[in-house]
């Protein structure tokens, strides 16, 4: 039976002159996707997102965009273990394009548009929340 894992992460964006840009990390398994990481004992999915951006980026001061959450389901295989992996995502808006990079966890990272950002994402499942997370902010901006 697969076991089952949770993470939560940020989808970074920065606003200059009405452009979003998309912060994509590059984890150390080689893949593109947003910074996320697991709960410590007693922490809210919003706390655990917040600090595992925070811890991964060096990134600070961003304001969380809302409360809605995204999520990402896939499977995959971790020491001939199947696991059953769902991500929650929130989404800030961020006042920096400057990152600092978690060697241990980040090996690289890309500031990038919605269409580049999305031919840079590894897995579909991340790219179906960049979507996603597009579509919301077409339908919450302000008048």
């Amino acid at each position: 039976m697969a076991k089952k894992d949770q993470a939560f992460g940020i989808v970074p964006i920065y606003i200059q002159a009405g452009v979003e840009q998309f912060l994509l990390v590059q984890h150390h398994a080689g893949h593109w996707s947003f910074p996320k990481g697991h709960a410590e004992a007693g922490e809210s999915a919003i706390e655990t997102a917040c600090r595992e951006f925070e811890e991964e980026t060096g990134i600070r001061s961003f304001e969380l965009i809302g409360t809605q959450s995204f999520c990402e389901q896939y499977h995959l295989v971790k020491k001939k273990q199947a696991i059953d992996k769902t991500v929650t995502y929130f989404v800030a808006q961020v006042r920096s394009q400057r990152v600092t990079c978690q060697a241990t966890e980040i090996r690289n990272y890309a500031w990038l548009p919605f269409q580049e950002a999305l031919a840079q994402i590894t897995f579909e499942p991340s790219k179906q929340v960049l979507r996603q997370v597009w579509q919301y902010l077409r339908e919450h901006e302000n008048p």
